[in-house]
């Protein structure tokens, strides 16, 4: 018998629906019958594209909440509406997929490249078709709001963000090194709560891999290859088997490729009249192979889920250098010439365990997880250089001058995790506890050779030792503050507390450094729906930028020895405050999402470059005294029917950079911005075409700029097989101008350089899939959904 009705007393229902990959799911009907009359519904409401949903104005009782979606097993619950229970948050819901019904379904709905969120955007990484047969890095070049330069450093909104890997910190950083074809999405929070690391300092790109859990048996394969101004290939293949309560999922990627890249760099040395000019011409041959294995395990029991992962990434490259470099004095007349060939060899490896456990409590509200996880890296790099003087008609001049150096890296990165959730009053509770171990141990020699004998440079040999710890509390509480037929204020307050314990020691020279901190980190964010697809957000948080173990090291690149690069072990963390105003609005072809957004930075880490007497340039990390970022950030997104659909985002954003701690005069300011624009276009059945064009205007650096970086791709894509196969046709970088650089000019010097990949590609890719029709985790795309 339902529960008797009490007049005049209502309450409400919400809840958030995500599928087993936790994406949101939109369009999700949800409605509450009586126990007694399924056939009658008592109020109902559909999820939005967070795949939030409130049900207003419940008489008081016992009703059965359900959920129902097309390819989805329905869900449902049994609630009970009281007078001491007038709001129910029923927390985060899964809908399982029902491949038995879904054998004989097409279902043709496209799926949304761009999802908003109050924190940021989840981006549906497999909408992108033009980035089929290349990288993580390849895949960001064309995720709205992110920029990637020519050499492949990632910003957001003009400062790097932290990027984790399925939610933990790895040491699989290289992105170049992760196939865009494994990649299931890719989260970018900019306004991170209590429960993130306090090093997200200027946001965070969590990259989630693919995972197969449908029921049954089912695979998948793909192959691609390419041609640039060398050719290009890549493969992937994938295979999971679900009996319900045990699932285990095994993928394979690999990449080749042989590229070549151009630099070109021309500087001036005003104080050095022997020396005054410098013309560099540099051309690169690179060989990249790149293999990568993952294992998932997971199980299911009657009080948990423990699950298992296994991440292997192997990664060779050859890259083979030459540098011609001429000085001129002040009047033109030739000083003297170089000749520069390198033989870089790299090696590299990446093994990452995993463990999750999820346990289950009576109380759906009541939430416990525990993660471990531990990274282990091994990298060598050795580099034979052979420098050879010439004349000015370009004829050699005595006997080339040979060198060598040499870079090991041994490292591990452990990370513990536990988070608990319970329901308290309206709002939730959440708090839990992370510990990051890192040790690394850098090895590291130079050697030039004399009278035929290679001698070590003692400033350039020795071994750097490093050990980190990080304990991090965290305690934050969230919920409504007032309900009303028109809106709700909702609210979010969390206190992060973080110690850092580091040091690092260097062999044979005996330097040291360590740094011991306690620090807070507060965060606030207070949202105002105006509906469930209409928000406004205004958040805070305080956060901190750690300098990583390759800023840290004080081993010198002299690759090219007239521009060298080092690290800097005597760095200092930088700390930001940062404030962001979020409006959100769906309407029912177009969308918008816009963000004005304020970064404070005190000792912030960027590159400073120096001019040495005997012409040559030093670049390493610093500590510059502030920056200050302000600026507009927004996505539109747009539908015109079944045929053309696309978003549009851009970001305007002034930057104050005061570097005079380091002897900047100029208070360096910049107004930089973005833009993207992805269109999809679907001209018959089965067909898709892809378009997006980027522009990214000059950044602000300490001093000078970073060039405008601006290119198009195209890609087209055609189900074939009876729909199970993919054949996909790709163009980048139509256009051939992909260039990337910087303009540095200070009162000793003026630096302009130039870089060019062979980004301009042709690709074309095949793939087919076996077992559900309905789940294609591999190459799943806006066809299916």
């Amino acid at each position: 018998m339902a529960s008797p009705l009490f007049s005049q007393q209502t309450g409400t229902v919400r809840g958030v629906l995500n599928d087993t990959d936790q994406l949101p799911l939109e369009f999700v009907s949800v409605y509450l019958t009586r126990p007694e009359d399924a056939t009658h519904m008592i109020a109902g409401a559909t999820t939005d594209e967070f795949g939030a949903f409130t049900i207003k104005n419940i008489p008081l009782g016992t009703y059965e909440l359900k959920a129902q979606f097309l390819g989805f097993q329905t869900l449902s619950k049994i609630i009970t509406i009281s007078v001491s229970n007038q709001q129910q948050d029923m927390g985060s819901l899964v809908l399982e997929t029902d491949t038995t019904l879904l054998q004989g379904v097409q279902v043709t709905a496209q799926r949304k490249l761009v999802q908003k969120t109050p924190q940021g955007l989840i981006i549906n990484a497999e909408a992108t078709l033009s980035q089929q047969g290349g990288s993580a890095i390849d895949l960001l070049r064309n995720t709205p709001t992110i920029f990637v330069d020519a050499e492949g450093g990632i910003t957001l909104r003009g400062k790097s963000p932290l990027i984790l890997l399925n939610g933990r910190n790895s040491s699989l950083t290289n992105l170049e090194n992760i196939p865009a074809s494994s990649i299931a999405s890719i989260e970018i929070i900019t306004s991170p709560g209590a429960q993130y690391d306090a090093s997200a300092e200027n946001g965070i790109l969590n990259i989630i891999l693919k995972k197969g859990e449908e029921n049954g048996t089912n695979g998948a394969f793909a192959i691609g290859y390419g041609y640039g101004s060398k050719w290009r290939a890549n493969s992937s293949a994938q295979l999971n088997h679900n009996t319900g309560s045990f699932n285990v999922a095994a993928s394979y990627d690999n990449r080749f490729a042989n590229r070549t890249r151009k630099v070109d760099g021309d500087r001036v040395n005003f104080l050095i009249p022997d020396r005054y000019y410098l013309t560099q011409r540099r051309a690169d041959d690179r060989q990249e192979r790149n293999h990568n294995l993952k294992l998932n395990l997971d199980q299911e029991f009657k009080k948990g889920q423990l699950g298992f992962e296994w991440l292997a990434a192997f990664t060779d490259e050859d890259n083979y250098e030459a540098l011609v470099s001429n000085f001129d004095k002040q009047d033109g007349s030739f000083t003297s010439a170089n000749r520069r060939f390198s033989q870089e060899l790299r090696r590299a490896s990446v093994n990452e365990l995993a463990l999750n456990y999820e346990h289950k409590f009576t109380d759906p509200e009541q939430k416990l997880s525990l993660g471990l996880s531990s990274s282990f890296y091994r990298s060598k790099e050795n580099t034979n250089i052979d420098t050879q003087d010439r004349a000015a008609d370009a004829s050699d001049l005595g006997d080339p001058y040979l060198q060598r150096t040499n870079f090991d890296e041994n490292g591990n990165i452990t990370n513990f995790k536990a988070d608990y959730s319970q329901k308290l009053g309206s709002g939730t509770f959440e708090g839990g506890y992370k510990l990051i171990l890192r040790s690394t141990d850098d090895d590291f020699r130079q050697q030039n050779q004399i009278n035929g004998v290679f001698e070590s440079v003692p400033a350039q040999t020795g071994v750097l030792h490093f050990k980190e710890q990080i304990h991090a509390f965290y305690a934050q509480q969230k919920g409504p503050i007032g309900v009303n037929e028109k809106a709700m204020l909702e609210y979010e307050a969390g206190l992060r507390l973080e110690q850092t314990n580091n040091e690092g020691k260097l062999v044979p020279q005996g330097d040291t450094f360590q740094a011991n901190y306690l620090s807070l980190f507060p965060s606030i964010g207070l949202t105002h729906r105006f509906s469930e697809s209409s928000f406004l957000r205004l958040g805070y948080n305080r956060r901190i930028n750690r300098p990583s173990l390759g800023q840290l090291n004080p081993f010198t690149d002299i690759t090219d020895s007239l521009s060298q690069h080092s690290g800097n072990p005597n760095l200092k963390p930088e700390l930001v405050n940062a404030l962001e105003l979020n409006f959100s609005k769906d309407f029912q072809h177009t969308g918008i999402s816009a963000k004005v957004f304020y970064r404070s930075g005190k000792n912030p880490i960027m590159s400073y470059t120096e001019l040495r007497s005997d012409g040559v340039l030093l670049s390493r990390p610093e500590n510059v005294g502030s920056q200050n970022i302000y600026g507009l950030e927004s996505i539109f997104t747009f539908s015109t029917g079944t045929i053309w659909k696309g978003n549009l985002s851009y970001s305007i954003f002034q930057q104050n950079i005061d570097a005079g701690n380091i002897g900047v005069v100029a208070l360096n300011t910049q107004v930089s911005g973005n833009l993207k624009l992805i269109n999809d276009l679907t001209f018959w059945k089965g067909g898709q075409m892809q378009i997006i064009g980027v522009y990214n205007s000059p950044v602000a650096t300490v001093q000078g700029t970073r060039v405008a970086l601006y290119y198009a791709d195209m890609a087209f894509q055609q189900k074939i097989w009876k729909e199970r196969g993919r054949l996909g046709i790709i163009f980048t970088d139509i256009f051939d101008s992909q260039r990337g650089g910087y303009n540095l000019k200070t009162p000793e010097f003026q630096f302009d350089r130039r870089f060019k990949i062979d980004t301009r590609a042709f690709l074309v890719t095949l793939g087919y899939t076996f077992g559900t029709k309905f789940k294609e985790e591999l190459m799943e795309n806006q066809f299916e959904n």
